[in-house]
């Protein structure tokens, strides 16, 4: 056989143009054609299942971050407060260590002032300091008996 005995190969679509299918035949590829289709739609309602269970996802995770921001704001909010009142307790040790200073320094200046005032000759008025957490029920005034 020579090269020129043999008839051109004719394109596709001009073969299948060609042909002429049974019927057996079309209704098997329409068959196919309707699984594909029910196939696809099973996909596509899985797909927008995995959507809508992704978005949901992202948007539980958009609220963790939320949520994660805000603790971390008020974790160093409660820092900082946290120095805050520890810089105010140090603050009234301070005024509390200075108060009972100044009441020995007075109860010190009381005591100056009676023995200054027994050296003058003055007649001395004798007082005594008490603390105690409340007042007493009845106070008395001892001056009261020095001078009658």
């Amino acid at each position: 056989m020579a090269y020129d005995d043999i008839s051109p190969v004719l394109p596709l679509e001009d073969r299948m143009a060609q042909l002429r299918p049974s019927a057996e035949l079309l209704q098997f590829y329409r068959n196919k054609v309707s699984e594909y289709d029910e196939d696809r739609e099973v996909m596509v309602e899985k797909l927008e299942k995995i959507k809508a269970c992704a978005d949901e996802q992202h948007s539980s995770q958009f609220k963790v971050k939320q949520k994660d921001d805000e603790v971390s704001a008020l974790q160093k909010t409660i820092g900082e407060l946290q120095l805050c009142l520890f810089q105010e307790r140090e603050q009234v040790i301070k005024a509390h260590a200075e108060n009972d200073r100044l009441k020995i320094r007075e109860l010190e200046d009381r005591q100056k002032i009676q023995h200054l005032l027994s050296l003058s000759g003055a007649p001395s008025v004798s007082s005594t300091t008490y603390f105690v957490e409340k007042a007493p029920l009845k106070a008395r005034c001892f001056s009261y008996y020095l001078y009658t």
